[in-house]
């Protein structure tokens, strides 16, 4: 409930905050910033998934009681983390200054080299941030990091507000390392809390438990070197291939839709550290937990990415302020490819959880080979819009690899795939979507965007509301979630 809460409270940050920057700065300059974040991430590649082990290693050792090994691990990690990533800072500044130099067109480029060392610092201080964040969720404590996320990007939001009319660009730059700074000290300070055996400042590093972490998280590093032909891929080609101003609708479709995975994808994510403690004591427990988590998604994700696209051009008009149609288009091509990626969230957090992470490290692999080849060709040929279907089409093939791999190996029949009491949800949701969609393309000139949305929208969402009550998945949703008050409550009679 905390990470749904999370990214609600967040996509409104967001939806919030790009419209003001696409007010103050307009969409060129918020392109550059874009694209000089995107570049910046290649310091993540020194991270060697770190970061995204402390999640297991720390559930494993508490489930057995090893609290002192739990406080080496995250120091090892943090004092690792802080060293690599400070040390290809450096290399990473000569790449992305010549990747700069290659896409960004002649007049923007003292400014988006100017910005470079702040976009390098925040990423330096939020793969750091990473690792205490793992720590809290490897405690099970996601609603402290829920709560340290919601409260940072809200900061963030207020110091653009006081900064950016008067700085511009650079003032979105300091308001970025400022939110980073606050973040990272909030969240060592919330672990040190929780974990009282944690030093004031780091310096304990065990070489045995960074060779485990560095084992299993390795998989993790082929994954970040795949994302360097992913999204960042993506937006340099579209840089190339279709302008500033592109890469900046891009950047607002791809963030809505993020969100709206996010809202499912994250309640999802809670199931690793709970996972790594089911794999040492229950290990046939952890496919029971993947099949009510997978029609728990599907009943979930289908109803809520058909009304994102149902919903598009109305959004453009209330956030962009006009019927913005490259913003329109990208955000249906990512939305299409995200539902897909999203179903396959509880296999991928089972590998996590469990054993069989290299099946998502191929799956990383074959999305971003895809992503780069297809981009290019696509984009030469075609221009920047067949870019983004060059991405889309990239990521529903990746996924595949996730999911089909899983049932395969673990003998579940595809079939399942297409749960038996979500059939009829998921065919109206498709036609019902795909028709208010073109509805809206239709009258958006000549309807106001409020009433547009009330007769168009609201008998799409009441009839989807109504196939979501009547089928199965509701009973069981509200079963659990008598079960957990009821549970809540008699600990507390106990206590």
């Amino acid at each position: 409930m905390m990470s749904v809460l999370q990214f609600l409270v967040l996509g409104a940050v967001f939806f919030v905050l790009y419209r003001f920057l696409l007010r103050t700065i307009g969409a060129e300059q918020f392109g550059i910033w874009s694209i000089v974040l995107a570049t910046a991430s290649v310091t993540h590649l020194a991270n060697f998934g770190l970061s995204s082990s402390v999640v297991k290693f720390v559930a494993k050792y508490i489930s057995r009681g090893e609290k002192e090994t739990v406080s080496d691990l995250i120091q090892t990690a943090a004092i690792s983390v802080c060293l690599l990533v400070g040390i290809m800072l450096l290399v990473g500044y000569l790449f992305a200054s010549w990747i700069l130099r290659v896409i960004i067109p002649e007049h923007n480029l003292q400014m988006a080299l100017s910005l470079l060392p702040f976009a390098l610092l925040s990423l330096w201080l939020s793969v750091l941030t990473g690792v205490f964040q793992a720590g809290l969720d490897g405690h099970q404590r996601i609603d402290i990091r829920c709560s340290l996320l919601v409260s940072a990007s809200i900061f963030h939001l207020v110091l653009c507000f006081l900064v950016v009319p008067r700085l511009g660009l650079m003032g979105l730059a300091y308001a970025q390392v400022l939110q980073t700074s606050s973040l990272l000290l909030a969240s060592w300070l919330s672990l040190k809390y929780i974990l009282r055996t944690l030093p004031v400042v780091p310096y304990r590093w065990r070489r045995d438990l960074f060779r485990e972490m560095v084992g299993y998280g390795v998989n993790f590093q082929v994954g970040a070197l795949m994302s360097m032909l992913g999204e960042p891929t993506t937006k340099a080609l579209l840089t190339k291939f279709g302008g500033l101003s592109m890469v900046a609708y891009y950047e607002m479709a791809s963030r809505m839709v993020a969100q709206v995975r996010g809202l499912v994808v994250s309640a999802n994510q809670v199931l690793v550290p709970a996972l790594a403690d089911l794999q040492e004591r229950d290990p046939k427990s952890v496919q029971t937990l993947y099949k009510d988590s997978y029609q728990l998604i599907v009943y979930i994700a289908i109803p809520l990415f058909s009304a994102l696209i149902a919903l598009t051009p109305v959004i453009s008009r209330f956030w962009i302020g006009h019927y913005e149609n490259i913003f329109v288009l990208f955000s249906c091509v990512i939305s299409l490819a995200m539902v897909i990626n999203t179903l396959t969230a509880p296999a991928y957090f089972v590998n996590l959880g469990t054993d069989g992470i290299r099946w998502n490290t191929i799956s990383h692999v074959t999305t971003g080979s895809l992503n780069f080849g297809l981009g290019l060709l696509f984009g030469a040929l075609l221009g920047g819009s067949a870019v983004v279907f060059a991405s889309a089409f990239s990521i529903i093939v990746g996924s595949a690899v996730t999911v089909l791999s899983y049932h395969l190996r673990h003998r579940i029949r595809l079939l399942d795939l297409v749960p038996k009491q979500s059939v009829s949800l998921i065919v109206f949701c498709a036609l019902g979507s795909l028709l208010a969609l073109l509805l809206s393309l239709r009258l958006r000139y000549s309807l106001n965007p409020g009433i547009l949305a009330l007769l168009v929208f609201l008998p799409f969402l009441a009839t989807m509301g109504f196939l979501a009550w009547i089928n199965p998945m509701r009973e069981i949703l509200v079963g659990w979630f008598t079960r957990y008050l009821w549970l809540t409550e008699k600990t507390g009679r106990l206590q």
